[in-house]
């Protein structure tokens, strides 16, 4: 089976912890009560499907990352993954839009990935990892090694959920500007409404106390800027994976409505979005915090595999999507060298 090992640091911390113990696939139906320690993960459109690093997490200094990452024995493979290119990425807005236009959806999530080939480095991989710590404040980084879904190493902005004591908080983290003199336009607009509107309907679904929601504000991400409000609730315990399965993926990720827009890109997209637009994140002392696996790439033996997605609706336009997919994944190629 080998050991699989998640090094992370939260948004606004200085810590870094490291979780190591085996990946087990937990059971669909195990109460949040009698959930171990580790570090969950769980593919794209697949909230159900749970993986678990068991394990406690430790502090784990900057130095003694690398470290620990010479001594591991990783047990990675070639691949030939091949980038979309633009003429498959403008088909598949178009198509989007095409459905959108029949009234099935309102919004759907274009991705791409671009592939480079890259030799497997571990020093610089390392070198890499801290560079995203030191410049990337504000996001969740982390480092993921399992034998199921390999090496990724990513900055997110995004929480899916947080919970603590049966209070559980989540994010509407919709619209992106790429240039500083970009405005804020009725299409980013959209989209952060379609968002914020499905977060409230879900969460009310669990409630037992009245929503708390906040006022949207601007949010960044390296040189991007976000759409962000936030909500917060009460839960039983009881609901809380039923909660997680609702909200996942979210219109930010997939689509609206939700069911349809994933379903709709399960058919449709040419890759296997694998980890990315899934969610992560650990879990110690009954309290949970999930991360949308945002700004992300796969690390292979010869690959880096970077991803990205952008909101499509009836506004959109091509190019300036293209662009925008070009500039998310930057906020962490960027610091590759």
């Amino acid at each position: 089976m080998g050991i699989s090992f998640a090094i992370y640091r939260e948004a606004n911390d200085n810590q870094i912890y490291l979780c190591k113990g085996n990946c087990q696939k937990l059971t669909a139906n195990l109460a949040f009560r009698n959930f171990p320690h580790g570090f969950i993960l769980s593919p794209w459109a697949k909230s159900n499907e749970l993986w678990c690093i068991l394990g406690d997490k430790e502090n784990i200094s900057k130095i003694k990352v690398l470290d620990f990452l010479r001594d591991f024995d990783f047990q990675i493979n070639e691949t030939q993954t091949s980038s979309t290119n633009y003429i498959e990425f403008e088909n598949e807005v178009i198509a989007i839009q095409k459905e959108i236009e029949t009234g099935n959806i309102e919004k759907a999530v274009a991705s791409r990935i671009v592939a480079e080939g890259e030799a497997f480095n571990i020093e610089k991989i390392a070198a890499w990892f801290q560079l995203l710590l030191k410049n990337h404040q504000n996001s969740f980084v982390s480092l993921v090694y399992t034998n199921e879904f390999g090496l990724w190493i990513g900055a997110t902005p995004e929480t899916l959920i947080s919970y603590e004591n049966e209070y559980v908080q989540t994010m509407s983290l919709a619209g992106t500007l790429v240039n500083e003199n970009d405005q804020w336009s009725a299409k980013e607009a959209l989209e952060q409404s379609v968002t914020s509107k499905f977060i409230q309907e879900t969460l009310q679904q669990f409630a037992i106390k009245p929503i708390e929601p906040t006022s949207i504000d601007e949010s960044s991400s390296g040189s991007l800027r976000h759409l962000k409000s936030g909500f917060k609730t009460q839960i039983n315990a009881s609901d809380l994976f039923d909660l997680i399965e609702s909200l996942s993926p979210t219109p930010a990720v997939g689509g609206y409505p939700q069911k349809t827009a994933v379903k709709w890109l399960m058919e449709n997209e040419t890759f296997n979005r694998e980890l990315f637009t899934g969610f992560m994140g650990p879990i110690v002392n009954h309290k949970l915090l999930l991360l949308v696996n945002l700004r992300c790439a796969k690390i292979t033996q010869n690959q880096h595999i970077y991803f990205a997605g952008c909101g499509v609706n009836s506004g959109s336009e091509v190019k300036k999507e293209w662009l925008e997919t070009e500039a998310k994944m930057n906020v962490i190629r960027s610091f590759w060298n």
